[in-house]
């Protein structure tokens, strides 16, 4: 009885061990940063800016969940003489789903993602200020340089999404320098990014 006990634990354990091990092989996570955004997305001495996407990689299914965002504020502009500085922000949150055409998260992707963008600052037609709240769904291509057969690994690419917005509030920002007011503001948008940086864990 106690050789059985034993027989079964070491079945167990060794069980164990592989479905991780085949787990860890099918599965990992991606965290990448777009360096070309921080010189893109605005301009001026007090421009602040990120951009950055969180990523879930299904090796077995060939597929990536990711969670990007977009944050940019420009620089303060005076409106008038008497009027106060004001500055535009641009806050971009989306949710993707991407299919690699092989049978492994590498090379030539395809997808659609659904987004939320949060826009603050001036009217175009007068001089009140006003945040829009808005979502959109959109599609994108991509390619993706990684190397999928390690633990860990470096991976870049770029990628082309359009998309657009329900709704009426469109086009009525001031984009002032503000890239990403000025894409994100627009009822249907196009957005490029040339490379994204990422590290595969």
């Amino acid at each position: 009885m106690f050789k059985f006990l034993k027989a079964l634990l070491f079945i167990l354990l060794t069980s164990s061990l592989l479905l991780a091990e085949n787990l860890k092989n099918k599965s990992s996570w991606g965290v990448e940063l777009n360096p070309l955004s921080f010189t893109m997305l605005g301009s001026g001495n007090d421009t602040k800016v990120f951009s950055g996407v969180v990523s879930h990689f299904n090796q077995e299914d060939a597929t990536e969940i990711a969670l990007s965002l977009v944050y940019s504020k420009d620089a303060d502009v005076s409106i008038g003489f008497y009027a106060d500085n004001f500055s535009s922000k641009a806050t971009n949150l989306a949710l993707h789903y991407r299919k690699f055409v092989k049978n492994r998260t590498n090379g030539f992707y395809y997808g659609g993602f659904g987004s939320y963008t949060y826009l603050d600052g001036k009217l175009r037609n007068d001089n009140r200020f006003a945040t829009v709240k808005k979502v959109g769904l959109g599609a994108e291509i991509g390619v993706r340089i990684m190397k999928t057969d390690t633990d860990w690994s470096f991976y870049w690419g770029p990628a082309l999404r359009m998309g657009g917005y329900f709704g009426s509030n469109n086009n009525i920002f001031v984009d002032n320098n503000n890239l990403g007011v000025a894409i994100y503001d627009k009822q249907f948008f196009v957005d490029i990014d040339f490379m994204r940086i990422g590290f595969r864990f």
